[in-house]
Parts: structure tokens; sequence; C-alpha cells
């Protein structure tokens, strides 16, 4: 029933747990898109607002009107239950990349997200790192460019977490049913 093999779901949890405890320096630039496909990496995120390693509108941004951009996700591979999408900055000042948006719980009929979904739609969140249950768009320091890594994970069971999950409840989760994931990476500079 699972589509992963037990190698590739092996992977995928060693793949999550640098994700979700916290990337070291040497880590921190973590493969795009571009160079990603099939297996583990089969799902593909887009926007029609963000390229591939390019910056993120200001409008997206604390610095603009801080909304959610709109996102697309092909679809996961066979036995896919439901989605999570996660949004984080891998260069973060702190210990482990900061969480800029969490939605689990997403039916897997859906495969995308219009902009402004998070203060629109009908998702169940979790806490961004501002203690949140909502998306907080890019705010770095002056100066950096930071890295943010949009994700998306087919899982092949449900997650039962409540609204206002935290990074390591969500991480339990897609540890035991994350079965393909994709991502999309996009700057900012202040």
């Amino acid at each position: 029933m699972m589509p992963c093999s037990g190698w590739n779901r092996a992977a995928l949890l060693a793949g999550l747990s640098v994700l979700l405890a916290g990337c070291g320096s040497a880590s921190r630039n973590l493969a795009s898109n571009k160079g990603l496909s099939g297996g583990l990496w089969s799902m593909r995120v887009t926007s029609p607002v963000l390229s591939e390693g390019q910056p993120i509108p200001p409008k997206y941004t604390a610095d603009g009107d801080n909304v959610s951009p709109p996102l697309k996700w092909s679809h996961g591979p066979s036995g896919t239950s439901e989605y999570v999408l996660i949004v984080e900055d891998a260069d973060s000042d702190r210990k482990i990349p900061a969480m800029h948006w969490m939605v689990y719980r997403l039916p897997v009929g859906t495969n995308e997200l219009p902009e402004n979904a998070a203060a629109t739609g009908n998702l169940i969140q979790g806490r961004n790192y501002k203690g949140q249950n909502t998306y907080t768009g890019p705010d770095p320091k002056k100066g950096n460019t930071h890295h943010y890594h949009f994700q998306i994970f087919a899982l092949d069971q449900s997650i039962t977490l409540p609204p206002g999950a935290t990074r390591p409840e969500l991480g339990q989760a897609l540890k035991r049913g994350a079965i393909a994931k994709g991502k999309l990476v996009a700057t900012y500079t202040r």
C-alpha cells in the first residue's frame, strides 16, 4: 500500500529530521525544485508570483501587505490521503529555521491555495515563529538575503492535530506519514 520503499521512507524521515529539528550552517541551502524529481521528490511546487531562487514580491512580506502568496503543487503519489504545507526561513538567526506558515489536513483533492488563503481560507494552521496561527511574511534584518522554503508533503495517513499545532507536534506527524515532498525556494532581502 505504501508507494515508497523502506529505503525511500528512511531517507525521507532523515530529511524530515533535518528539516524539523533544525539546520546547521552547512545544510542551510538545501536543494531546490530544479534538481529534484522522482521518488521522494516527486512533487513540484509552483506559484504565479514566485520563481525558484528569485526575490519574493514585497506584497507577500512584512514590508508589504503580508499576505500569503498563491501556491500550486502537483498531485502526490498513489496512497496520498492529505497534504501539509510548510513555509520556513532557512537563514533565520535562530538555531532552527523560522516557521512562517504551517497548514495541515489539506484534503487530497486540494492542489492549490489562492492569494491570502491564510486569512480567507478555511484552513487548519499551526503556530508560526511569532506564535500566531497564520502566515507571516519575510521580515529579515536589513542587508541580509534569506531563503524561504515553500514545501509540500504528501501523507499516507490523516493528521489529527487541532489548529495551533507546534513545529514538534507537526514534525512527529510528518515522520509517521510523509511519502513524498516538493519545494520552491525564493529569497527576500531588505
